[in-house]
């Protein structure tokens, strides 16, 4: 059986006029996964998610949505994939429910099916309770649950959200976050999102693609972004440690006076201890630490090869 991949870009480009918004990008997202689209503005994340959805034509390459074109089989795309896009479109006057109702994809769904999905969206995203509220009275973090709610009926296989957590505060987009995992984790949904929030990149990302120019930068795990990262080792005299560490043919590295690094893994704490305490030198403090994610990120922004180790 040949695997198709739920979202998939192919060498795409897209140009506006003179301005090259998207340069030969490339992408597999795997089912059931969150990805997340990062870069600066401008950096091609919202023309990428409108030609997926069909809502642009790239100018060249192909882009895929569970194995079809978006814009020729447009109507089974849609059956099964749907769009969110920032800022939120509603209706002060209309309620949740209402919202759902007259607005959700829910074609030709009988009434009992059509309740019952779209009671099921609005369990998803913590909105059942103020499903019969007026719009104007919720926050702006409620509209943005709204508005994923509208992307589940019906349920879909496939989701796109432009820049969800987008104006929201810390508290809210950490509700959104888990609702988002919840939707990944107990319903199987693939998303693929943009985000320049790190809270997205580093807690909630399965595969993280970084555009900026409109190319892509990476594309992996944030762990990968990151790399294993070392061992720092606070002893009294780094030079003298490195030494003695060099000795048993290990990659040590003076970071400071009191401060040496060592590749990850390759040293156990109780090997440090027994061969530093052999050669009278105190083990202060052990830890294994990872680069920043801000920092790996700003580095592929900046066009630069991160030191993975």
């Amino acid at each position: 059986m040949v695997h198709v991949s739920p979202i998939e870009l192919i060498r795409v480009g897209r140009r506006f006029g003179a301005r090259l918004a998207l340069d030969d990008v490339s992408l597999s997202v795997e089912p059931r996964t969150i990805c997340v689209l990062a870069g600066p503005n401008g950096s091609g994340k919202t023309t990428l998610l409108k030609i997926l959805a069909g809502l642009l034509v790239p100018t060249t390459g192909h882009a895929r949505l569970l194995g079809m074109d978006p814009r020729r089989r447009r109507r089974e795309v849609m059956r099964r994939a749907r769009f969110a896009f920032a800022p939120p479109a509603l209706y002060d006057t209309l309620t949740g429910w209402e919202h759902l109702k007259h607005l959700g994809a829910l074609g030709e769904t009988d009434r009992r099916g059509a309740r019952s999905q779209m009671q099921s969206a609005l369990d998803a995203v913590d909105l059942a309770d103020r499903a019969h509220d007026r719009v104007r009275t919720y926050s702006f973090g409620m509209r943005q649950r709204l508005v994923l709610a509208l992307g589940l009926v019906p349920r879909p296989d496939v989701l796109l959200l432009d820049e969800p957590t987008d104006g929201l505060d810390p508290l809210a987009i950490l509700e959104l976050r888990r609702i988002v995992a919840r939707l990944r984790d107990e319903h199987g949904i693939t998303i693929l999102l943009s985000s320049h929030q790190l809270i997205e990149l580093e807690h909630l990302a399965d595969e993280l693609v970084v555009l900026n120019e409109g190319r892509v930068r990476f594309a992996g795990s944030p762990r990968q972004l990151c790399g294993e990262g070392r061992l720092r080792i606070e002893v009294p005299d780094a030079s003298a440690a490195a030494a003695c560490l060099r000795e048993r043919r290990l990659d040590a590295r003076v970071e400071s006076e009191t401060e040496l690094s060592l590749p990850a893994g390759s040293i156990s704490l109780e090997a440090a201890r027994r061969i530093l305490g052999a050669a009278g030198i105190e083990l202060r403090t052990f830890a294994h630490r990872r680069r920043p994610l801000h920092e790996a990120l700003l580095e592929q922004l900046r066009g630069k090869t991160p030191d993975l180790n």
